[in-house]
């Protein structure tokens, strides 16, 4: 049998007016040879910033971190003090035409570094060699670890020690339970980094700096819309609308999950793997459905017709006719592994 993932798209809005120097900043196009997909693996992350594989590392002790959006490197000659830089980045989306319409495709990567300041850098690294972190297992090596996490993330480790290399790969650590063996150690490391070098508030800076009217990907889901000006001004004509459809979200989101799961009951043995796109007209009727497949797919694929026809009859039943929507309005369908989902890509 096939196996679905489930994906929340966030979306994040970010209206800065601050002033934007291109120098701020760096680019490279993404390539297919190196991998385009979000830093899988450490070459990438070398590759795209510019960074010296630990291997090659003319220090004898240097510690790489790679969470989502950032790199942190600390380092130390010999027995001086520790340095570091922190490496922000993320991708920039462009829209392509698709048979169903327009979807946003990774083009490049954009980041900039950050030198740490020494004091901050000495008081990490001497954290990491006092709590001997290195010698934590990769997860797959630690037992009990949960790995049935959907779109939760994963962060990794590397360090050099003299000329011992060691590495790790931690899926979800936040949601670990903390009787696993190493979770503890794991989310001390995790959260003394982001406390001392303040990460969100470095994040934040650098996401103020790129350019505006324009989108980018954060870990290859997460989707951030930094609006123009003439953006900003339709967005702020159409305040009252959104905040009208605000106040009807959670009725519209519920009702439809609940009736959908009522009326198929068994779609977790449907074979149904598509997500749908749904318009639902200012009556709370069902105006479209559309799937990211091709007109070919669409036209043979014995298991999309067979879904799409149980999802048509089901919606016949279904009527958002309790609530005046007032305008079109948007929800997106998902089967899950037990039910089907819904969830709202409007930007409120």
């Amino acid at each position: 049998m096939k196996k679905t993932t489930f994906y929340i798209l966030t979306i994040l809005l970010l209206t800065s007016s601050g002033a934007f120097s291109q120098d701020d900043l760096s680019r490279k196009n993404l390539n297919e040879n190196i991998g385009s997909t979000y830093l899988t693996e450490y070459k990438q992350a070398e590759y795209y910033f510019n960074l010296v594989p630990l291997e090659n590392s003319k220090y004898n002790f240097h510690f790489r971190y790679i969470k989502s959006g950032q790199i942190i490197d600390l380092y130390r000659e010999n027995d001086e003090n520790f340095s570091g830089q922190i490496t922000n980045f993320i991708q920039e989306t462009k829209e392509v035409k698709t048979d169903y319409g327009y979807n946003s495709a990774p083009i490049n990567y954009v980041f900039d570094k950050i030198k740490i300041a020494d004091t901050n850098a000495t008081k990490l690294g001497q954290y990491i060699l006092n709590t001997k972190s290195n010698e934590i297992p990769t997860d797959s090596l630690i037992p009990n670890w949960n790995f049935n996490w959907l779109d939760c993330g994963a962060i990794k480790f590397k360090y050099k020690i003299k000329n011992r290399i060691s590495s790790g790969t931690y899926t979800c650590p936040q949601n670990q339970n903390d009787s696993i063996k190493y979770v503890t150690g794991i989310k001390n490391l995790k959260d003394t980094i982001s406390n001392i070098l303040e990460l969100k508030t470095t994040f934040d800076d650098f996401t103020n700096k790129l350019p505006k009217g324009a989108s980018y990907k954060i870990d290859g889901w997460i989707t951030m819309l930094k609006l123009s000006e003439k953006q900003l001004e339709w967005r702020e004509k159409n305040k009252p609308m959104r905040d009208y459809l605000k106040t009807i979200k959670d009725t519209i989101d519920n009702y439809l999950e609940l009736e959908l799961n009522r009326l198929i009951p068994n779609s977790a043995d449907l074979d149904c793997f598509d997500d749908y796109r749904l318009t639902f007209n200012k009556n709370g009727q069902l105006k479209n459905m559309k799937v990211d497949m091709g007109f070919w797919e669409r036209t043979f694929d014995k298991d999309y017709k067979k879904c799409r026809r149980i999802l048509k009859k089901a919606f016949r039943e279904i009527r958002v006719d309790f609530v005046d929507p007032k305008y079109v309005f948007y929800r997106n369908l998902s089967f899950g592994g037990k039910e089907i989902y819904i969830t709202d890509p409007t930007l409120y």
